[in-house]
């Protein structure tokens, strides 16, 4: 049987000559007694569940900031990840600016040594073209001056030119 307090506070008890009938008080206090009981138990029953679930919450809220915390070691490492990458990549970036500058420098230089390989070819063409110039030019004045030793010996006496040659 169910008690409510609407029950209790509703129940009356028949007098008797000496009060109150004690079977139906102690029957009534018997009831009471299980319905009290009945609801210890279910309020030790729900302290228990609430223990339980509260337990259950506290690790759950345990795994909740372990994870917070591992997602925090995985975006810092991410980060630092990122960070090193980007470095690597400006590292070789730069690494490549130096080679690339390094080549255009020797290029430079080598076209440099080449222009100046050019000129002093240049220089030593015109020489040799004056050299030459002024060799051709001096064997010809000396063409000429013998053609005039001729002319100037013919011209005196033709027989002169073959007793000589004798």
């Amino acid at each position: 049987m169910k008690i409510t307090p609407l029950d209790i506070y509703n129940k009356e008890f028949k007098k008797s000559t000496f009060g109150y009938n004690t079977d139906q008080v102690d029957e009534f206090m018997d009831d009471i007694g299980v319905a009290y009981e009945r609801l210890l138990k279910e309020m030790n029953n729900l302290k228990d569940e609430k223990q339980s679930l509260q337990e259950k919450l506290s690790s759950y809220k345990d795994i909740e900031e372990r994870l917070e915390n591992t997602l925090q070691v995985m975006q810092d490492t991410v980060d630092k990840r990122i960070e090193q990458a980007n470095n690597e990549a400006r590292m070789i970036v730069k690494e490549a600016e130096l080679k690339a500058q390094q080549i255009k420098d020797d290029a430079e230089k080598a076209v440099a040594q080449e222009r100046r390989n050019f000129e002093q070819l240049k220089e030593k063409k015109n020489f040799f073209k004056i050299r030459f110039q002024t060799l051709l030019e001096s064997h010809l004045e000396m063409l000429k001056e013998d053609d005039d030793r001729d002319y100037a010996g013919t011209e005196d006496s033709p027989d002169n030119n073959l007793t000589n040659n004798d």
